[in-house]
């Protein structure tokens, strides 16, 4: 007996405008990251940002209202690429030490990329970041934690406590090393990092 495949909906394409709108978007917002890094958010001019985007200022107040508008975008990026990144630990093949450790360089490597402009935003918008983040933790959490299927052997309190604990250990690691200027030996920084989550990750009976 055969039996007739599946027919799976494919997503609509995106019109070709709206392409073009997010590409512009983002060429506004990588710019202003760059002005920022060099100038500091305060001291950036929209002119300058204009300059770097290539765009006019009647494109850039399409998109953004202002600065402040303009880093809100970024912080927005910056959350949602965590997120992700706890996305991808929720889906690694096991807990193994190298699995874990290869995991940690990825996040290590990801807070490399506009630390400078990153560090402007954190001293320059840290109430607004303070205000958003306990809604963005509980997205890291629940992103870490995936389907809860390797998280059996613990309670659903038991797994959001441990997942909370690694999730502020790391991202307070990475922020001392590449915004407050923390000098360590960062592969052994993530060695470390590496033992904790292995030994947090495994229960008691295991």
């Amino acid at each position: 007996m055969s039996i007739a495949p599946s027919i799976q909906a494919r997503p609509s394409p995106i019109p070709l405008r709206e392409q073009q709108r997010r590409a512009t978007r983002a060429r506004i917002v990588d710019a202003a990251l760059a002005v920022f890094e060099r100038r500091g958010m305060a001291a950036a001019t929209i002119e300058e940002i204009l300059g770097a985007a290539g765009v006019s200022r009647a494109t850039f107040y399409a998109h953004f209202t202002g600065k402040p508008d303009v880093g809100r975008a970024i912080l927005a990026d910056m959350w949602e690429r965590g997120t992700g990144l706890y996305v991808r630990f929720a889906e690694l093949p096991d807990w193994s030490r190298r699995s874990i450790r290869g995991w940690l360089a990825e996040v290590g490597a990801a807070w490399r990329v506009h630390n400078d402009g990153m560090r402007t935003l954190l001293r320059e918008m840290l109430a607004e970041i303070s205000a958003d983040s306990s809604a963005h933790e509980a997205a890291f959490v629940a992103a870490l934690i995936g389907d809860g299927a390797r998280w059996s052997a613990f309670t659903a309190d038991e797994a959001r406590r441990r997942a909370q604990l690694l999730i502020f250990q790391l991202e307070r690691a990475m922020m001392a090393v590449h915004i407050q200027g923390w000098e360590t030996d960062f592969e052994g920084l993530l060695d470390t990092l590496a033992d904790i989550w292995v030994a947090t990750l495994r229960s008691e009976g295991a």
